[in-house]
């Protein structure tokens, strides 16, 4: 019997990142994965890399699909050529396998297979969730050491999607209640949630149904579109499950797909290119941690300097998707900041003569590192 171990990956221990900006996360360990094992007996271990293979794809394409893909189950058949290492650990008893794989060439079979690749760069997602555990509806928070708390670290490990929970306090308490999340008053939940810092925030709720439990989800942006009169939710998700754990990953699920759309890039076939450029480069060493920085994102297929002018360096790139896939992923880390264009502003009159389209402009960056 194995099972997928639980906390590997950690949900974020926020409260250190209260002061600072808004920021996604750096996911690590996106090449290993273990799992719960019942001896180390040769079939069991083999078993055991197959299945650990599965979490790595899971954690790298972010979607389901990826599991019957073709391509990846004709190299599940042969998951060990992947590996690079394996070895054995305990932990409360139980005996866990844990597998090491090779992230390059787990990439490139996503890619051959025509997958989408999420990068380490994962937004980071605050949970607002009344749940009745207890006989009374609460909202879990992040001190919370429940059955249900426990499943949303498991399958934040599984599908590394970062999470975090508010803390429940004095301050959250006088600005929301089970009412607010329940009824889904959005205001109250986007304001209470700015202390987070985090890149979005989900609304749920899990109840009793009679012999079945009913959930309901929505995610929001951080910031509501100004010219919108009330924030709006960018998926919803619904049903019945048999356990709160299937609720709970049915949940995770949606959200990691939606992520998915949002910021894991497929091949699109085409020989995309773009430039940008970084300004206020100093020294050799953030110029070096730049290229470093381009050269793992999801987007990017190769990046080279162009030009170096002053403090000023170009970059041409070849891309996996389009520049608005780039963008929307570098606009994640908090180790960049985009310098917005001008373009806009020189359109914003009105001429009795034609005007040639102005060139598009080239997309500035500057470099904040850690």
């Amino acid at each position: 019997m194995l099972k997928f171990i639980l906390g590997i990956f950690v949900i974020f221990p926020f409260l250190a990142s209260l002061s600072a900006s808004v920021h996604a996360a750096d996911v690590s360990s996106l090449d290993e994965a273990a799992v719960s094992i019942e001896s180390r007996a040769t079939t069991l271990r083999s078993e055991g890399i197959k299945q650990a293979f599965e979490a790595v794809i899971l954690k790298n394409s972010g979607t389901q699909a990826a599991l019957i893909n073709p391509v990846v189950q004709k190299q599940l058949k042969s998951a060990s050529s992947l590996m690079t290492q394996y070895g054995y650990f305990e932990d409360a008893g139980e005996l866990y396998l844990k597998v090491n794989f090779d992230h390059k060439r787990i990439i490139r079979l996503l890619r051959d297979a025509g997958l989408p690749v999420w990068g380490k760069q994962r937004p980071l997602t605050l949970v607002w969730l009344v749940i009745n555990e207890n006989g009374e509806r609460e909202i879990l928070s992040d001190g919370a050491i429940s059955s249900s708390r426990n499943t949303f670290d498991s399958q934040s490990t599984s599908r590394a999607v970062p999470l975090l929970f508010p803390l429940m306090d004095l301050d959250d308490s006088m600005k929301v209640g089970v009412n607010d999340v329940r009824g889904r008053f959005t205001d109250n939940i986007a304001n209470a949630s700015l202390r987070y810092k985090a890149n979005y925030f989900l609304i749920a709720t899990i109840e009793p149904q009679g012999a079945v439990y009913q959930y309901q989800m929505g995610l929001y942006p951080r910031d509501k579109d100004p010219q919108a009169l009330q924030m709006t939710s960018l998926i919803t998700s619904s049903g019945e499950a048999a356990t709160v754990e299937d609720a709970v990953t049915a949940i995770v699920a949606a959200t990691s797909e939606y992520y998915v759309g949002q910021y894991a890039i497929a091949d699109s076939g085409e020989r995309n290119t773009t430039k940008i450029a970084f300004v206020d480069v100093t020294d050799i060493k953030q110029l070096v941690a730049i290229e470093r920085f381009l050269a793992q994102l999801s987007a990017i297929k190769s990046a080279s300097i162009a030009s170096i002018q002053g403090q000023t360096v170009e970059f041409n790139l070849a891309l996996f998707g389009d520049e608005a896939d780039l963008h929307r992923l570098m606009s994640l880390d908090p180790q960049v900041g985009a310098i917005e264009s001008n373009n806009q502003q020189n359109l914003d009159y009105s001429s009795v003569e034609a005007v040639e389209a102005p060139q598009k402009e080239t997309q500035i960056y500057y470099w904040k590192g850690q």
